[in-house]
């Protein structure tokens, strides 16, 4: 009876994908950058404290507030600041490996 050895593992490569910006996804970043800094400075609290799937309305450095429905937080923030551009966002544990890719790969250009 001869053994025959486990089969050897692939070699995994986990090679980052590509994520192609256009132009207005580039602008949207620039435009939101403070707001998704404040957003990932404060991901860690907003998790502990359960907020996961909620909706966070963010100006600036400030959580202005959490809503249980996208339509909410965005109804307070037109409210409160009329036509000024707000960032609504649903929270999501994933977002800092999400955001990373974007932010690595928002410079390059995307593809005609």
């Amino acid at each position: 009876m001869t053994s025959k050895s486990p089969p050897k593992a692939a070699a995994q490569t986990s090679a980052a994908p590509t994520i192609h910006i256009t132009a207005s996804g580039r602008k949207g970043l620039k435009l939101y950058e403070h707001e998704i800094a404040t957003y990932l400075r404060e991901l860690p609290r907003l998790l502990a404290e359960g907020h996961a799937g909620h909706y966070v309305l963010i100006k600036g450095d400030e959580i202005v507030g959490i809503w249980n429905a996208q339509e909410d937080a965005i109804e307070a923030g037109r409210e409160r600041f009329g036509l000024e551009p707000i960032f609504v966002k649903k929270v999501d544990p994933r977002d800092p490996e999400r955001f990373a890719l974007v932010f690595a790969q928002k410079d390059a250009s995307c593809p005609s």
